[in-house]
């Protein structure tokens, strides 16, 4: 089993959606994590705060996406798959997607022996 990185962008704000559509989500999404608990392929993941900054050699930056539409990462998740595709299999499943966000999938590497 590997780790892989999920990265979660965009979708609709809570902020825009009613407070039924915003428990119905919570609901499916307590589901979607459990079911990855009980298997054993959820390492870990949480929500971002926006506002973040981007830091390079010319500098500090403000955050170059602002917005959920522009695909700002809005969190990530870290999973245990047999396979890139069962990890995108494991992103497809997830609540994200039917809240009109998408999910970048990338494996992550092991650290080499120092």
């Amino acid at each position: 089993m590997k780790d892989y990185l999920l990265l979660l962008r965009g979708g609709i704000p809570m902020t825009s959606k009613t407070e039924a559509q915003n428990k119905a989500e919570m609901q499916e999404w307590g589901a979607y994590m459990g079911g990855l608990g009980q298997t054993g392929k959820l390492v870990g993941g949480l929500p971002l705060v926006g506002g973040g900054r981007t830091v390079s050699a010319n500098g500090t930056t403000a955050e170059a996406v602002t917005s959920a539409k522009e695909g700002i990462v809005g969190g990530y998740l870290i999973v245990k798959a047999g396979s890139f595709d069962e990890a995108v299999e494991i992103a497809k499943k997830c609540p994200h997607i039917a809240n009109e966000g998408n999910i970048e999938v990338r494996e992550i590497a092991p650290m080499p022996a120092m």
